[in-house]
């Protein structure tokens, strides 16, 4: 994943499953950063900009697979409790000298499930 990417993740169906994702590094290059990573959050938002759904490396909802070459996974979330809809998501990283980025953003969509 490249870093600033506006990218449109897989549809989603609500109370299913969200794979999550895996095999995340945010050096599309193998470039270094001058500081290890040391916090990851991504956010769900709906259309008003309220978050929806938090996932963090806080709570281990996130992995930081390598702290020096950033390499996370964003774990699955079971069940999704996003309501059906469009949603925004971002990442956001913090480093070890406390300095904060988005990395990547775009959208996701939540499908109702006609089975249920």
């Amino acid at each position: 994943m490249s870093c600033n990417a506006n990218l449109i993740l897989q549809p989603c169906i609500y109370l299913d499953t969200w794979d999550g994702l895996t095999n995340v590094s945010f050096s599309s290059d193998g470039t270094a950063f001058a500081s290890s990573l040391s916090l990851v959050r991504m956010f769900f938002r709906d259309e008003e900009n309220v978050v929806g759904l938090e996932l963090s490396s806080a709570n281990s909802t996130i992995t930081i697979d390598n702290a020096n070459s950033w390499e996370v996974t964003i774990n699955p979330v079971s069940p999704m409790t996003l309501a059906p809809g469009n949603w925004y998501w971002s990442i956001e990283t913090t480093d070890a000298q406390d300095i904060i980025k988005t990395r990547v953003f775009g959208t996701i969509e939540i499908l109702i499930d006609a089975t249920r």
